[in-house]
């Protein structure tokens, strides 16, 4: 079925309400709550507010969900809300912070909003933000190089010969956990990941030297170089074990991305302005020295329960064998 587009649920929800009645001047109240009172245009904000197979389900006509929404939805709300201002509610503390949290996102919504109509971004601006960032949207050409460093020139030239044929992996593997100088990486057989053609890698805080990357452009994926390469007061073996594509972005691209990165940022300068000129209009004092005396114990986290294991059963990650009704196994 095909989905029904937004003008026509406007369309069908006018029908709905009967524009003539819901839309109509509020001289008149559809209800009233002690001091409050509902109007035909606040019934219609709520019917607006409720996706349509809400208002499908909660009444088969016009006059039938109008009266639903009021009677189980409006003036329930403001029922509890007199009822909350006869006991003080409001006084409490939690609620307190609650009332100011809602005015808090409510002034930031409106904050966002107007940021974004006053200085909306430009598309001259996103593509100087493209250029200024280009590293971050291309991947230049990377080699996977495997490599093991060692002191040694003619260990060097052993490990090459001996990782040539059927069990030259197994021997390399070898080598690289017992005469690798590259603790990092001597347990996985001495892989460097993708190295970049400036000897920075996948891995933030990995660099080599970009001799390496060179030396191993040379080579064809999965060849093992024939000559030690020396790296410093070092030797090292490489071994190419495969490589990846450059990868290039267009403006066209990444611009809905960067255009939200340029509205969060222009949203943080304008909500800083603001509590900049807020404390200078309403922050009378401020006084840390009470600070000190101020307690403070964080909630302790529930003590797990580790339910009881049988006798028969071992625990998790052992080898051992567990005896059942039908053998060990």
């Amino acid at each position: 079925m095909p989905r029904r587009r937004p003008v026509a649920d406007l369309f069908a929800l006018a029908w709905l309400l009967g524009t003539s009645a819901v839309f109509a001047a509020d001289s008149k109240p559809v209800a009233r709550v002690g001091n409050e009172s509902i109007s035909a245009s606040d019934l219609a904000r709520r019917l607006a507010k409720m996706p349509q197979f809400q208002r499908a389900a909660l009444g088969d006509t016009p006059d039938r969900l109008k009266r639903i929404v009021l009677d189980t939805m409006l003036v329930p709300d403001l029922l509890y809300a007199e009822e909350a201002e006869r006991l003080k509610l409001r006084e409490r503390a939690h609620v307190r912070d609650r009332e100011r949290e809602i005015l808090r996102h409510a002034l930031d919504r409106e904050l966002s909003a107007q940021c974004l109509r006053s200085t909306p971004v430009s598309s001259a601006e996103i593509e100087a933000y493209f250029e200024a960032n280009r590293a971050r949207f291309e991947t230049p050409h990377r080699v996977r190089i495997w490599r093991i460093l060692t002191d040694d020139p003619a260990l060097a030239r052993k490990i090459i010969a001996d990782s040539q044929g059927v069990d030259g992996l197994k021997h390399w593997s070898q080598y690289a956990r017992d005469d690798s100088l590259d603790k990092a990486t001597q347990l996985r057989d001495g892989d460097l990941g993708f190295v970049h053609p400036d000897g920075n890698t996948d891995a933030p805080t990995l660099r080599v030297d970009p001799a390496l990357f060179a030396a191993a452009e040379q080579l064809a994926d999965g060849e093992l170089a024939k000559e030690p390469l020396q790296e410093g007061t070092h030797w090292a073996v490489i071994w190419r074990r495969g490589s990846a594509a450059a990868i290039t972005r267009t403006v066209a691209q990444e611009e809905g991305a960067i255009r939200q990165v340029l509205e969060r940022e222009r949203l943080e300068k304008a909500r800083q302005t603001l509590l900049d000129s807020l404390q200078a209009k309403y922050l009378s004092q401020r006084n840390d020295a009470p600070l000190e005396f101020a307690q403070f114990t964080a909630p302790s986290s529930p003590a797990r329960t580790v339910p009881a294991r049988a006798a028969h059963e071992a625990p998790a990650g052992s080898s051992q064998p567990i005896p059942s009704e039908r053998g060990t196994r």
